[in-house]
């Protein structure tokens, strides 16, 4: 039997509005992970599944009126679930490489059991852009 989904919201979209569950002096190109009350924050590690990468424009102004990153807690953050994103580097990252989270939200190449936000798309140096196509997985 055909069904019919008539009035059945599906989202699109590749980003989502999140709470920050802490202050961040810097989200912006960083993974971010939910904590233990639903809010988003810094990854720290890839022990957790991560949500996605927090958006450039993020973050309060600093005094010379640009980006600055910065949330307080209870902050709406923009995280990219989807599709292709960059991510800050925290080691050298191979091109083809899976990348999860490490210190400070920053991207490392994933180990084994570890949680993978995607793959990356060009070799990337400690502290450069990594171009991921994010894809959400338990690396066995």
């Amino acid at each position: 039997m055909n069904r019919n989904f008539n009035g059945v919201q599906i989202n699109q979209s590749v980003t989502i509005v999140e709470q920050a569950g802490t202050d961040i002096a810097d989200c912006r190109n960083r993974i971010m992970v939910y904590d233990d009350t639903g809010s988003v924050v810094l990854a720290t590690d890839a022990t957790k599944v991560p949500v996605g990468i927090a958006l450039i424009e993020a973050g309060y102004n600093d005094i010379s009126g640009t980006e600055s990153g910065k949330v307080v807690k209870g902050d709406d953050v923009d995280i990219q679930i989807k599709d292709i994103g960059y991510v800050i580097a925290g080691e050298e990252i191979a091109k083809g490489a899976e990348v999860a989270a490490g210190a400070d939200g920053l991207a490392v190449t994933a180990a084994s059991g570890n949680y993978v936000l995607g793959i990356a798309l060009n070799k990337t140096a400690k502290d450069g852009y990594c171009r991921v196509q994010i894809a959400k997985y338990q690396k066995a």
